[in-house]
């Protein structure tokens, strides 16, 4: 869960550091990808079972894909920033706890290292 609360921190806090763009997070929660084959392991018993439970819970690629990209393109995103939407193209609420002092805290760290990495 460390990646999507990242993930969820670099959309609320993309303006305010690096300001510019627009920032949308994307929620879609499970989708039937086969992206679970690496560590369950291809063709496993688990990951096919994994696979029919994830395909039985969530949307299919191309079902999300028919809600997602519209919203993509809508004019109503004009001059918006730091929104997040879930699985059925509905803007949802930041995680509790995830203000700009966490994201300070988590984000000044990271700088950080990608200085020291690139420079």
């Amino acid at each position: 869960m460390n990646t999507v609360a990242g993930n969820e921190i670099l959309v609320l806090a993309g303006d305010r550091r690096l300001p510019g763009p627009a920032y949308f997070g994307l929620n879609p929660g499970l989708i039937k990808t086969d992206i679970r084959s690496d560590y369950l392991g291809e063709g496993s018993l688990m990951h096919r079972l994994a696979e029919v439970v994830v395909g039985l819970a969530g949307p299919s690629p191309k079902v999300y894909a028919a809600r997602i990209v519209p919203l993509l393109f809508a004019d109503d995103l004009d001059g918006r920033t730091a929104l997040m939407v879930n699985n059925k193209a509905q803007v949802i609420l930041p995680t509790a706890g995830l203000g700009m002092d966490y994201s300070d805290r988590y984000l000044d760290p990271s700088e950080a290292l990608l200085r020291r990495a690139v420079g």
